[in-house]
């Protein structure tokens, strides 16, 4: 699944350039322009990562074989479709983190069927680019974690967009929470404690100014990322 992987790495890539409100605002103003942006540059760096298997042909919604700057060019027209459908269809009340979760959902379960999965059976090994899962855990953690739980506060409690500098600070504490994961051995386990007591002393003298809610969150799936990237790398 090196493709996979790989197309993930560009997709997220791509979700730390749109994911922000000028480029929403953008979008609406001008929606066929965003539509092509987006392709157009997602196209580009899929392309440059996954050059080694252009020559291949891949299986586009898994059903027909086609070459493959095709179906990546189709894979680009989806995902900025599917982005310009988030920006343009309101959700209902209290939905903003379900249309998050169908947004990236669906844009995971696109790309998996348009990737050639040739290196899976070579290798037998379901993250066999473990660099690959790597960057994409970290653009997770960092960025996609922090849309995530903006959504869900939204239909919790109606907040408002997170400052740059509270993005930042709530980002730097997630991102440490899955490199302590990556220690080797158990010492993470020590780390790992005195993190989360730091961030609950920082919390609790409002240095730190996020819900419960994104605190626990962000260090669970933080630390369930970590464990993912340690595995991939365990099975090279």
């Amino acid at each position: 699944m090196i493709v996979f992987w790989r197309l993930m790495v560009a997709y997220y890539l791509c979700a730390v350039l749109f994911y922000n409100y000028p480029f929403m605002e953008y979008a609406r103003r001008r929606p066929v322009w965003s539509v092509v942006w987006q392709a157009v540059l997602f196209c580009v760096l899929g392309g440059l990562m996954t050059w080694p298997w252009m020559s291949l042909h891949w299986p586009l919604a898994g059903v027909w074989e086609v070459p493959a700057a095709l179906c990546l060019a189709c894979v680009g027209v989806f995902y900025a479709l599917n982005n310009a459908w988030t920006v343009h269809c309101r959700p209902g009340p209290k939905q903003h983190a379900l249309r998050f979760l169908l947004h990236d959902a669906a844009a995971w379960i696109f790309i998996l069927l348009c990737a050639p999965l040739h290196s899976l059976y070579q290798t037998g090994n379901p993250v066999a680019a473990p660099w690959a899962v790597f960057t994409v855990a970290v653009l997770v953690v960092t960025k996609i974690f922090s849309v995530f739980i903006y959504r869900v506060e939204q239909d919790l409690y109606a907040r408002d967009c997170p400052s740059l500098d509270e993005s930042f600070v709530t980002m730097l504490a997630r991102l440490i929470f899955f490199l302590i994961v990556l220690l080797p051995g158990w010492r993470w386990v020590v780390w790992f404690v005195v993190w989360w007591w730091a961030c609950q002393v920082a919390r609790r003298n409002r240095l730190l100014d996020i819900s419960r809610f994104a605190l626990y969150f962000g260090a669970l799936g933080a630390t369930a990322l970590g464990f993912l990237v340690k595995w991939s790398f365990y099975l090279q």
